[in-house]
């Protein structure tokens, strides 16, 4: 695990471009959970209440500007429970086509909540007022009243490279949504890596929505959860709900301690991980048979795109020799995501990896 003093790893670790956080083995987990509970008093949860839980649960809410934080085991139940509190009985929810609640969810809402989602912006990372509007028109001119009782918007969007949802057209959703009364869910599992890119600080963007999740191991160093978080009217009492989805894990503080120790620090380093990793593309786009394009209105994600003589494959398994950890190839391009891994080793001598690489052409 990465210590959250912000101090840089040794120069050797292995550089990890295939997810948002550093890989780390069950060894390291094992050395950073005894560092946590060495460092700091660590209370124990009873069934995920109590304890280090709420610690984090309080702190956590505090630095996103909500009243209240609620540990969730999985971000699937965290985006299905907040949808489900904001329907207040109506039956349709409008959220994006490429999002995680229409693909990676099983149809939650609909199987357990009788929720149906009406799936806006297909193939691109924003849906438009205009949408919206065009969907409230649509449901109001049915001959049977089918109404809309929730906006869930995921920002950034992990099935279009991290792109943003475009501020502008959020802003005005959001404004919209108000005024009728609508509900507001925040899918912000990267939200903190959003906030890193855009400038916008997390509790400026949480607090646009009535209620916001968050992932806690795809940056916070916990090896599994989430925390939904929202009005006290809407998250007090909550562990019923949770509980009866099957999540109420007994002693929960495993990933709720690790995640606060590193919630406190997370947001200096990722800062440096992301200046660091600017030096090393530009110096990357000067290696001859290398070219690297940022996606538009992204984040973390780039692309780095071989020359033609340069087999893709055996760019990915000579680059594996090297130290470097690439995500397989898609058409040729690699799509490489900037985690704190990229503080372990100086940007030329990085780069220096990749040159290598080109030079045995792949």
């Amino acid at each position: 695990m990465i210590s959250t003093a912000a101090k840089m790893p040794e120069p050797d670790a292995v550089v990890s471009f295939l997810y948002d956080a550093p890989e780390v083995s069950a060894t390291e987990f094992a050395a950073e959970l005894l560092a946590t509970t060495t460092e700091t008093e660590t209370g124990i949860d009873s069934y995920s209440i109590g304890g280090a839980v709420e610690e984090f649960e309080t702190a956590f809410a505090r630095l996103i500007g909500k009243e209240k934080a609620v540990f969730m085991p999985t971000g699937t139940l965290a985006n299905h429970l907040a949808v489900r509190m904001l329907m207040r009985g109506k039956s349709r929810v409008l959220l994006q086509e490429r999002g995680h609640l229409y693909n990676d969810s099983g149809d939650c809402l609909q199987k357990l909540s009788g929720i149906n989602a009406v799936a806006l912006g297909r193939g691109k990372a924003t849906f438009g007022l205009d949408e919206v509007k065009a969907a409230f028109e649509n449901a109001e001119a049915a001959r049977v009243e089918a109404s809309i009782g929730a906006i869930a918007i995921e920002t950034p969007v992990r099935r279009m490279h991290g792109e943003l949802f475009d501020q502008g057209e959020m802003e005005a959703i959001c404004d919209f949504a108000r005024g009728r009364g609508v509900g507001l869910h925040l899918d912000g599992a990267r939200l903190f890596i959003a906030s890193a890119y855009s400038g916008i600080p997390v509790d400026s963007y949480a607090s646009a929505f009535d209620t916001v999740y968050i992932s806690l191991y795809k940056y916070f160093n916990a090896p599994s959860g989430a925390v939904l978080a929202g009005p006290a009217r809407l998250m007090d009492g909550l562990y019923h709900e949770r509980r009866m989805f099957g999540g109420g894990l007994n002693q929960a503080w495993i990933f709720a301690a690790t995640a606060l120790r590193s919630l406190t620090s997370f947001q200096e380093r990722f800062a440096q991980a992301v200046a660091v990793s600017e030096v090393f593309k530009q110096i990357l786009a000067g290696i001859p048979g290398l070219a690297v394009s940022n996606i538009p209105g992204g984040t973390n994600v780039f692309k780095l795109i071989p020359r033609n003589d340069i087999d893709p494959s055996s760019m990915h398994d000579t680059m594996s020799k090297l130290g470097v950890k690439l995500p397989p190839p898609e058409s040729g391009t690699f799509y490489l995501k900037v985690n704190e891994s990229i503080l372990s080793t100086p940007p030329a001598e990085l780069a220096g990896r990749f040159a290598e690489a080109v030079r045995a052409k792949g």
